[in-house]
């Protein structure tokens, strides 16, 4: 099925501010962390919270402690004193769109004017802005309303900020013309704006919306109320449980939306559902390669062909073949498979490479599940699905790549051992002493450089080990290099996962730096290894092939910019493009070493 997701969708500015205040302080504060009420209408963001240990303070009682979170629609005023008094901690997260119409309610209501509100009652941000307006706030919430509306001197209106802007404009016609001379100030949110405006454009587009968020949700139900006026065919989901496929027969191409609150992981859910459903005009050919790009990536092939591919462009790059001397076992298989000495060291260097790195990433997946549940709920699902193969998988490939190791020499079959025993760790609690950090994947920021590391050592370096252990200036530089291009991918792929590490308390360069300066990280380095690729080989220091290094640098430099912009449900497609970069990478060493001789 063909899927186009809104520009605009999943959670706003506020709500993620307040989420992100939640989950830190279920990490840091002192005592029980509650909110005041839900925090966002979504109940698979509050199962979450539940699952962290955070409740929900329906009522403030006399006396309390802990920490209490302000909801991203705010309170009135007289409810968070209440709560100051009460002895709790309390956290504002009302988010600042809602901040500025409590300020203007507050402000006019000081100054003598009524304050008439736009807006659904009941709602909790509507009691919130009504709070500040005290006794001079009066609520407008359909058009019956209108007809009871007093007289009115000076006046202002206001707007909850997930109104719909033409019903809003409508109302205030209305309003002024019965009443001239009132002051309209337009309060709803830009995002609200963006996502409506958005969501008429993509009902022009594709032949039925699917809109996902919770049914508690304002901002949800007037997506919705959108595509229906629009008249299009409209299905509204919590979750991907709550999608009928059977509505989809017959449809070529899909859109989805989602409302402010509604979490990327539950939106990635729906998305590769509807992918996953045969499309009205859909080839069979299209369906089966999608099919074939999900099952690489799901399984990890795809980065075990990326490490393949990083490993033979390295041994390529770095001269001629090592000769293989008095090594016995690769002289024997050379003459068991009919190969020449150079094309079984291709050979075993390769599947050196790509059966540990499928190994260990397979393997820590397996062990550190937590995080996959909301990075990419579908592999972690296909891998939990199928634990028991992959587990015997993973040893399979650990023992080829460890009996590759040996036919290649002792101290790569040493240096491999050594790397195994510490990607082993990498996720196994063995650091005694430390309370909160036990494992190596636990220590802040240095998840990209154990990455980068380890498949440094194992694609390059551990194809040249011999004895005695003599490895050159010019292969120094390109294992250096190698390292750093597995250290912008690891960081790259950072970017995609921020918000499951972050929900899981994972310290990553992304959450500790910011996805922006990470980012800009990437670019600097890719620059710097450009550059240095370029200079090497021009002053002679190195192999003429090194200079295809700016490549790939360049790929990673380009893909920061699709990494800056909308990535919600493209996990599949962003992790496919940054694996590509090395398959690029592997491309060009063999035209150029083909050209070059």
């Amino acid at each position: 099925m063909r899927v186009e997701l809104a520009q605009v969708a999943g959670f706003c500015m506020g709500v993620r501010r307040a989420m992100d205040m939640a989950l830190d302080a279920s990490m840091h504060a002192n005592g029980p962390v509650y909110t005041f009420g839900p925090l966002i209408h979504n109940p698979s963001a509050l199962s979450l919270l539940e699952a962290r240990g955070i409740r929900i303070l329906e009522d403030i009682p006399a006396r309390g402690q802990g920490t209490v979170i302000i909801r991203a629609h705010g309170v009135p005023p007289q409810a968070k004193e209440r709560l100051d008094r009460a002895g709790f901690e309390v956290i504002d997260g009302t988010c600042a769109r809602v901040v500025k119409v409590q300020m203007l309610a507050y402000s006019h209501a000081r100054q003598g004017y009524t304050c008439v509100l736009i807006g659904d009652r009941g709602h909790p941000e509507v009691k919130g802005i009504m709070g500040h307006a005290g006794d001079r706030g009066i609520l407008i919430s359909s058009e019956a309303d209108l007809e009871g509306l007093p007289p009115l001197g000076k006046y202002i209106i206001l707007a909850q900020t997930t109104q719909d802007r033409e019903y809003f404009d409508n109302l205030c016609r209305r309003i002024l013309e019965r009443y001239p001379g009132g002051k309209v100030f337009n309060t709803i949110c830009n995002s609200t704006n963006k996502r409506q405006s958005e969501v008429r454009r993509l009902a022009d587009r594709v032949d039925a919306v699917v809109v996902v968020g919770g049914r508690q949700s304002a901002n949800t139900r007037r997506l919705a109320e959108i595509v229906t006026e629009s008249g299009r065919p409209c299905m509204a989901v919590e979750t991907e449980e709550d999608l009928e496929l059977g509505w989809l027969k017959g449809f070529k191409r899909v859109g989805v939306t989602a409302g402010a609150s509604t979490p990327n992981w539950v939106i990635n859910r729906v998305l590769r559902e509807i992918e996953a459903y045969p499309g009205g005009s859909e080839s069979a050919f299209m369906r089966w390669s999608l099919r074939a790009l999900r099952f690489l990536h799901e399984t990890n092939l795809c980065t075990a062909l990326a490490g393949a591919a990083l490993a033979l462009s390295g041994v390529l790059m770095s001269g001629p073949v090592p000769p293989a001397g008095d090594i016995v076992p690769w002289r024997t298989m050379a003459s068991v498979l009919s190969l020449s000495s150079s094309a079984l060291y291709l050979v075993l260097s390769t599947l050196m490479a790509a059966c540990f790195i499928f190994s260990m990433h397979t393997l820590n997946r397996l062990i550190d599940t937590e995080a996959s549940v909301y990075n990419d709920p579908l592999k972690a699902r296909f891998l939990e699905a199928h634990q028991g193969t992959f587990i015997t998988t993973c040893v399979l490939s650990l023992l080829i790549s460890l009996t590759a190791a040996w036919a290649l020499g002792p101290p790569s079959f040493l240096i491999l051992l050594a790397v195994t025993m510490l990607g082993v760790l990498y996720s196994v609690p063995f650091i005694p002493g430390w309370k909160a950090r036990r494992a190596l994947k636990d220590l802040p920021g240095t998840k990209a450089l154990f990455v980068a590391m380890a498949w440094a050592v194992v694609a390059f370096l551990a194809p040249l080990g011999r004895w005695p252990l003599s490895i050159d200036f010019a292969n120094w530089c390109i294992f250096f290099m190698v390292a750093v291009l597995v250290f912008m991918r690891s960081v790259l792929l950072e970017v995609i996962d921020v918000q499951g590490d972050k929900i899981v308390g994972r310290e990553t360069l992304s959450l500790i730096l910011g996805e922006h300066k990470v980012l800009d990280m990437v670019r600097l380095l890719a620059g710097m290894l450009v550059i240095a690729s370029v200079g090497l080989t021009l002053a002679g220091l190195v192999s003429r092939l090194v200079i295809l290094f700016s490549l790939p640098a360049l790929w990673f430099m380009w893909l920061t910019r699709t990494f800056a912009g909308h990535r919600f449900g493209q996990n599949l497609k962003m992790e496919l493009k940054v694996e590509a970069g090395f398959i690029l990478f592997l491309i060009s060493v063999v035209l150029g070493r083909s050209l070059m001789g």
